[in-house]
């Protein structure tokens, strides 16, 4: 069986392909975390009188695959939006990192790092 390196085949993941600046990418690998920071609360003396967390954006990690031919690694800073069956995870991301294209036979791989944008 060849590779499909079209964006047709989505190897069960719902919320692929994804275009990301013009360029159709299929994803491998899609993670989600809710992330959130707890703050210390103290009274006058420094004691410790409660904690409480603070959430913080939805963030998305990943794989995305395309044609070897094709380039498009460079997708720092690109957008995407994913609509997906768990109504948390529908949304706009923005793209923070990406790492460079890794060589996979008939297709090249980019891992990116994302958060679900606010506004």
């Amino acid at each position: 069986m060849a590779i499909t390196s079209d964006g047709t085949q989505s190897f069960g993941i719902e919320t692929s392909p994804l275009s990301i600046g013009g360029v159709t990418f299929v994803a491998e690998g899609l993670s989600f975390s809710f992330s959130g920071s707890r703050v210390d609360i103290t009274d006058s003396n420094g004691e410790l009188t409660g904690a409480t967390v603070i959430p913080g954006p939805l963030e998305c990690s990943g794989t995305v695959q395309l044609a070897a031919g094709d380039t498009g690694s460079n997708i720092r800073q690109q957008e995407f939006t994913i609509s997906a069956t768990n109504p948390n995870l529908d949304g706009t991301y923005l793209i923070t990192s990406a790492s460079e294209t890794q060589s996979a036979g008939e297709y090249v791989k980019v891992a990116f790092e994302s958060y679900k944008k606010v506004n």
